[in-house]
C-alpha cells in the first residue's frame, strides 16, 4: 500500500503527502524555486529540511539531476564482486533518498500548478489514484508517473505473447523478455494454472494463451492486481485468467502447475517497486516449503530464476538445490537462456563479467516420491 499523511505547508494550506514507502516523513518544509542552486538545496536538505519546488517545471527536472550528480561517488571498483555490488546498491539507496526529496504540489484534479509543465493528470490517476485533498508527490517519482503511463498507454511488446502488455506504475515491466522466453515453447492444454506473484500478469496470460484452463494470479500489489486483470481483458483471455491479492497461495485449491518468478536478489526491499527485484532469502523459502500443499500429485512448478546472485557470490553454489530438497521436492533444469538486459553488455560495469554470464533458468519442481508434502512454515 502507498503511505501517506497530512501535513500543512508553510502557505498553511492541508495537503496529503504521498509516499511510495514509510522510510522518510518529512518533517520541515522549505519553499525553492529557480534561484535555488544545487549546493544550497543540498544543503538544506542535509539539515533536516524538505524542498517544496515552486520554479519552473524544467528547472526543477535539472536540479534533481544536479543533486543526483552531486551525490553521486564512485562505487567501489575491486574486490570481491559481492562487496562491489553492495557498494553501488549503497550509492543507489543514497542518491534515491535525497533527490525524492525535491517535491511538487499536486492539484486534487491532478494538475501541476508549475511553469511548462506537463498535463499529468492520466499520469496521477493512474499511478496515485483520486485524491479529494491537493497532495504533495516526489518530483522524481511523478516524473516515474509520466514515464509509466506511456507504457500504459502504448503497451510493451512481447514475442512469446504476439500481444502487447500494458504496465501500471509501481508494477515490474516485462522489459527482461528472457523469463517470458522459458516458457515460450510449453503447453498447458487443460491444465489449472497458479501464477504466484503474478505482477502483470504476463507468465500467467502466456499460459491461458497456450491451452490452460483455467489461470490463477496472486500477488500482494493491489497495483498488480488491477494490472493483470486489465492485461486479461484487454487479451480477450478473462474468462480463464483472473487475479486477486493473496500471498503466495491462495488459502485453498489445487493447481496442475505453478509458476514462480520470484525477485532475484538477496536483499531488503526498499521500495515497493524493489519488491520485484530484491527479497530476503524467507521468501522464496516460504514458497517451496508451501509448494506441495498446493500442487496436485501429478503437478509441476516452475520456478523461473537468474543466477547472478551465485556469479555475484550474495548467494552459495548449491543453495537453491539444498532448498528444494529440504522442502521434500525434487528439481530438473530446463529451458535456460541468456540474460539480455542493458547491465550485460556494459563493459564499463566493474560487474561486467558477472552479468554479462548471467542466465535465466526454468527450473522444475515436483513432490519427491518418498518425501510427505511439507507443511506450511
Amino acid at each position: 500500500m502507498t503511505e501517506s499523511l497530512c501535513v500543512t505547508l508553510p502557505s498553511g494550506r492541508l495537503v496529503s503527502v504521498h509516499r511510495e514507502d514509510a522510510s522518510h516523513e518529512p518533517t520541515r518544509w522549505v519553499l525553492a524555486d529557480d534561484n535555488c542552486s544545487v549546493k544550497s538545496a543540498l544543503a538544506q536538505m542535509r539539515d533536516g529540511a524538505d524542498l517544496l519546488w515552486t520554479g519552473d517545471w524544467h528547472q526543477g527536472r535539472r536540479l534533481v539531476q544536479g543533486l543526483a550528480r552531486r551525490i553521486h561517488r564512485p562505487a567501489k571498483r575491486t574486490g570481491e564482486l559481492a562487496a562491489i555490488w553492495r557498494s553501488q546498491r549503497e550509492v543507489v539507496s543514497e542518491v534515491a533518498h535525497l533527490t525524492n526529496r525535491v517535491w511538487v504540489l499536486v492539484e486534487p484534479d491532478g494538475r501541476v500548478g508549475l511553469r511548462r509543465a506537463p498535463d499529468t493528470r492520466q499520469a496521477v490517476e493512474w499511478a496515485f489514484g483520486r485524491e479529494e485533498l491537493p497532495r504533495v508527490v516526489s518530483l522524481k517519482t511523478l516524473l516515474g508517473a509520466l514515464s509509466a503511463a506511456g507504457w500504459t498507454r502504448d503497451g510493451i511488446w512481447v514475442d512469446a505473447l504476439e500481444n502487447r502488455i500494458y504496465p501500471r506504475f509501481g508494477v515490474f515491466p516485462p522489459t527482461r523478455q528472457a523469463y517470458v522466453e522459458v516458457l515460450s515453447a510449453i503447453r498447458f492444454d487443460g491444465l489449472d494454472v497458479l501464477d504466484t506473484g503474478c505482477g502483470t500478469g504476463v507468465l500467467g496470460l502466456l499460459a491461458a494463451k497456450n491451452g490452460a484452463r483455467s489461470v490463477l494470479g496472486v500477488d500482494l500489489e493491489p497495483r498488480a492486481i488491477e494490472c493483470a486483470n486489465d492485461n486479461a481483458t484487454r487479451m480477450g483471455l478473462d474468462e480463464c485468467y483472473r487475479a486477486f491479492e493473496a500471498d503466495l497461495f491462495p488459502k485453498d485449491g489445487l493447481f496442475d502447475v505453478i509458476l514462480f518468478n520470484p525477485p532475484w536478489l538477496p536483499e531488503t526491499p526498499r521500495t515497493r517497486l524493489d519488491r520485484a527485484v530484491y527479497a530476503e532469502d524467507a521468501l522464496i523459502l516460504r514458497w517451496l516449503n508451501r509448494l506441495s500443499r498446493h500442487l496436485r500429485p501429478s503437478g509441476w512448478a516452475g520456478l523461473i530464476i537468474s543466477d547472478l546472485d551465485v556469479r555475484l557470490g550474495l548467494r552459495p553454489e548449491g543453495w537453491l538445490h539444498a532448498a528444494v530438497v529440504q522442502a521434500g521436492l525434487t528439481m530438473d533444469i530446463g529451458t535456460v537462456v541468456p540474460a539480455r538486459h542493458r547491465g550485460a553488455k556494459n563493459k564499463e560495469d566493474p560487474l561486467f563479467e558477472a552479468r554479462s554470464e548471467e542466465q535465466i533458468s526454468l527450473v522444475v519442481l515436483r513432490r519427491a516420491p518418498s518425501q510427505q508434502p511439507a507443511g506450511e512454515e
